[in-house]
């Protein structure tokens, strides 16, 4: 069975021609019999009503091929399901955290303060924070990486919100790594060093400012991410840092490398 691959449109034109558009503005003619073509446009857009007479199998079965070849169709594809009893635990409180349950609502969450029980009891875990909380990050970070549990990360940073990079211990990025390459590349890491001691000491801070829009967004897509790694599908954000602006909801993507395992000079 074929699919319109993503993107593309198979459609009749005003004029009574035919046209396949594909990503980028590529528009091209399409010649062949009108009904063919209109039964194929219904087939391929997921149309469970339709049903081809006999008589124009063959016409449809041809152009079907044509387009699959042009890669305008695409082998239909079931999203692989997610494992029954697969369990996150979610470490933080507020609306984010609330939106986040809510479409993580096919698997089975914990909620609550994390500690090395919880991640060994558990397939991920999330830490929903309100600003970086460095100390209590590198511990959920030795921990999982003891029981080699995935985790994922949000916090305010500024004027904007960071996630992940989600951690797949022996795959992906750590937290250490992550913050080791922040501090190599800050022009003062001993600034930055202190900036997150007070972010994790109990001083008065300003309120990180979740608006109802960014919590959507945010909570889209460290859902998205953990549904795909329960499925065992190709995880959105995999091997990237996400940093999405409160105040125009841009997304930048950033690559963060594991940091390379240096052999200590030999005693």
């Amino acid at each position: 069975m074929h699919v319109l691959a993503p993107g593309h449109h198979l459609y009749r034109t005003a004029d009574g021609s035919w046209r396949y558009s594909t990503p980028g503005d590529v528009f091209v003619r399409v010649g062949g019999d009108d009904r063919l073509l209109a039964l194929v446009q219904r087939l391929e857009a997921g149309d469970t009503d339709v049903r081809v007479p006999a008589a124009d199998q063959a016409g449809v079965e041809r152009i079907t091929a044509a387009l699959a070849g042009r890669g305008v169709l695409a082998s239909a594809e079931r999203d692989a399901p997610v494992p029954s009893g697969w369990k996150v635990h979610v470490d933080g409180d507020g609306p984010l955290v609330d939106k986040l349950l809510e479409l993580l609502c096919e698997v089975r969450c914990g909620v609550g303060p994390v500690d090395e029980a919880a991640v060994a009891d558990s397939d991920v875990v999330v830490s929903c924070a309100r600003w970086l909380p460095d100390a209590r990050w590198r511990q959920l970070d030795a921990w999982c990486a003891r029981h080699r549990t995935p985790w994922h990360g949000c916090c305010a940073e500024g004027g904007t919100f960071v996630l992940g990079p989600l951690s797949i211990p022996g795959r992906t990025a750590s937290y250490q790594d992550t913050r080791g390459r922040r501090l190599a590349a800050a022009a003062l890491p001993d600034e930055l060093i202190a900036h997150w001691a007070y972010l994790d000491s109990d001083a008065p801070k300003p309120a990180a400012r979740f608006m109802p829009a960014a919590v959507s967004v945010l909570a889209g897509l460290l859902a998205a991410d953990l549904l795909a790694l329960a499925a065992g599908g190709d995880i959105p954000s995999e091997g990237h840092q996400l940093v999405v602006d409160a105040t125009t909801l841009a997304i930048s993507r950033h690559r963060v490398l594991p940091l390379p395992v240096l052999a200590v000079n030999p005693a």
